[in-house]
């Protein structure tokens, strides 16, 4: 008798020890797999096509990772099988994900037919030359657009900073603190391009132009190609979105260069209104911009030299009454999207 109850305790015993080990097996983690490749051979042949306006073919295989979480497989572009796009393009050799890049070309087309005001922007990567256009033989009113290229002309030419110009004209319905100053009141060279980059300030640029001139600038102009001037009745100007985004690749150069290009830049990164490109990407990089606006000509514009791991200048011109939430929505829109193309140009 004893000897068949300690049978049975050894059976019921075995048979705990059994399930207990079977539970641990069940929440036991697998193995992670050392395979990196985010699709199989036969899925990468069974991938599928894609169409943006013509046709265009994935190519994703296996990727690669390179610096931070992104990973990617290097892709040629082939700029002659791209068509139907309402804006213009060179200089794309390689991208990392051509996916990305077909649809983040689809999102700029969407853009520019969702948009019912005349608009024209011009973007060059400052690493590769990769470039976008749009309406770039549309000539719009500069606005305080130019203030930026004009006082780096200054810069360049070797002004004294300290040198103190006299107050003797008014830029008509102004109110900012240059207007205010009685006639005759001086100010040196550094404080008036202060106010002129960082406030705008219309009188302050008006003063800079009466006394140091302005044909240096138009010299400038022409020797980069910019295709427009200022005169003694007009301090500001006509232009294409193309023109601009020439002179603000030269500000970006200015300032890789010298001590004097670098504090210009700083004081674009600082001034009153930053409600378009800055405000969108500055969360994300260094965006040092100029915006420009006039509101009985129905102008707003905005012009940036964008600090990304490749840096790009964007300069967007647009028909549309200015500073209002409604109108700042195109810049937005246009300059996540070029953020989004900047990031997949690869860059060797």
């Amino acid at each position: 008798m004893r000897f068949r109850l300690l049978c049975f305790f050894l059976v019921i015993l075995m048979s705990t020890a059994l399930f207990g080990c079977n539970k641990n097996n069940e929440n036991k983690p697998e193995k992670a797999s050392s395979d990196t490749s985010v699709l199989s051979e036969t899925d990468t042949q069974t991938e599928t096509k894609k169409s943006a306006k013509s046709k265009k073919t994935k190519t994703t295989t296996t990727t690669t990772t390179t610096t931070g979480t992104r990973e990617y497989n290097p892709t040629d572009v082939n700029l002659n099988n791209l068509s139907g796009y309402n804006f213009s393009m060179q200089g794309f050799e390689k991208v990392t994900s051509i996916q990305d890049f077909y649809d983040y070309l689809d999102e700029l087309q969407n853009i520019i037919a969702n948009s019912d005001f005349n608009m024209s922007f011009s973007y060059e990567n400052m690493d590769t030359g990769a470039y976008i256009s749009y309406n770039s033989n549309r000539r719009f009113a500069t606005c305080s657009t130019i203030k930026t290229p004009f006082v780096a002309s200054l810069l360049k030419s070797g002004i004294d900073l300290s040198e103190k110009v006299t107050k003797t004209v008014n830029w008509s319905e102004d109110n900012g603190l240059t207007a205010q100053a009685k006639t005759g009141s001086e100010f040196t060279a550094k404080k008036l391009i202060k106010y002129t980059i960082q406030r705008s300030d219309n009188t302050a640029y008006y003063n800079l132009v009466k006394h140091f001139g302005y044909k240096q600038f138009n010299s400038d102009l022409y020797s980069i190609g910019a295709n427009f001037s200022l005169g003694d009745s007009w301090i500001f100007t006509y232009c294409t979105s193309d023109d601009m985004l020439k002179c603000y690749k030269e500000v970006y150069k200015y300032a890789e260069q010298t001590k004097r290009g670098k504090w210009l830049t700083k004081l674009m990164t600082d001034t009153d209104v930053n409600r378009q490109i800055g405000k969108t990407l500055d969360s994300k990089y260094k965006v040092s911009q100029k915006y420009g606006s006039d509101f009985t000509e129905r102008q707003y514009h905005d012009c940036a030299i964008v600090y990304a791991d490749s840096p790009f200048v964007l300069c967007i011109f647009t028909n549309q009454y200015p500073e209002t939430d409604q109108s700042d929505k195109v810049f937005k829109e246009i300059s996540n999207v070029i953020d989004r193309i900047n990031n997949v140009i690869y860059i060797n």
